[in-house]
């Protein structure tokens, strides 16, 4: 358990970019506009976390753990968050693990959409790969079959993840123990997630708002203890005008 205030300034500006058809910069412009007033809130957290699981060189192997938390907030914001975290890992054979988790986050009650809180983001590495906000191209043209990154942002989600993670080089029989010469884990993953608001809701409720995926591989190793690197080439499946590429993480997986 744990309690909060926080104090926010807001400024405004409108940028202003165009480019020719062949995706060179034309001109930008940045024009300063009117902002909200300052605001302040207080918040509290209540958490029931449990935790057995074994952590590897760059993620979990073995166990399970999770999270349910709660966060009411009082001043301009009247609102309550939501996070439901849980995670399992399995060693069908070793040194093989299956890693599983099962996200929510979401803002509950009557400002939980206020446009002056930066909304609920799915595209994160960290949640679904293959979004990332630096892999959308400002020059798509209007009639080309693309996708609407709108339905990446929020007030809720929902985020699946799965992977399959094991030693490469203990696997090859490159060295001694379980990771063999260096702590290099492979990794072959699906993710899945669905970010959605009370006006847009997820299309299983019969609204508009549909999800999200993306599989590939990768890499994770451990620099000397103190830096997880992730390298991973992507596919998503909900981006006609995307295909393969890679995507660079710095932290630990799920």
């Amino acid at each position: 358990m744990y309690a909060g205030y926080q104090y926010i300034d807001f400024d405004a500006e409108r940028i202003t970019q165009a480019y020719t058809f062949d995706g060179i910069p034309l001109y930008r412009d940045i024009t300063k506009l009117p902002s909200s007033p300052s605001i302040s809130y207080a918040y509290t957290t209540l958490a029931l976390v449990y935790d057995s699981a074994l952590f590897g060189a760059t993620a979990p192997i073995l166990g399970q753990s999770y999270m349910l938390e709660l966060t009411p907030t009082l001043g301009a914001f009247n609102m309550y968050t939501i996070m439901g975290d849980y995670r399992r890992y399995y060693v069908p054979v070793r040194p093989f693990t299956l890693a599983f988790r099962a996200l929510h986050y979401g803002r509950y009650g009557r400002d939980a959409e206020d446009e002056r809180m930066y909304p609920l983001y799915i595209g994160y590495e960290s949640l679904v790969r293959g979004y990332d906000y630096n892999s959308f191209s400002y020059t798509q043209n209007p009639g080309d079959p693309g996708f609407d990154p709108n339905r990446l942002f929020g007030s809720k989600m929902l985020v699946a993840n799965a992977e399959l993670r094991f030693p490469l080089f203990g696997v090859l029989g490159i060295g001694k123990g379980y990771y063999g010469v260096f702590p290099i884990d492979m990794i072959l993953f699906y993710d899945w997630g669905v970010a959605w608001t009370e006006k847009n809701k997820p299309v299983l409720s019969g609204r508009e708002r549909t999800s999200v995926s993306s599989a590939g591989l990768g890499l994770r190793v451990n620099v000397f203890g103190y830096l997880v690197v992730g390298v991973n080439y992507v596919k998503p499946f909900d981006r006609p005008d995307k295909g393969w590429y890679f995507q660079f993480s710095f932290w630990p997986g799920f």
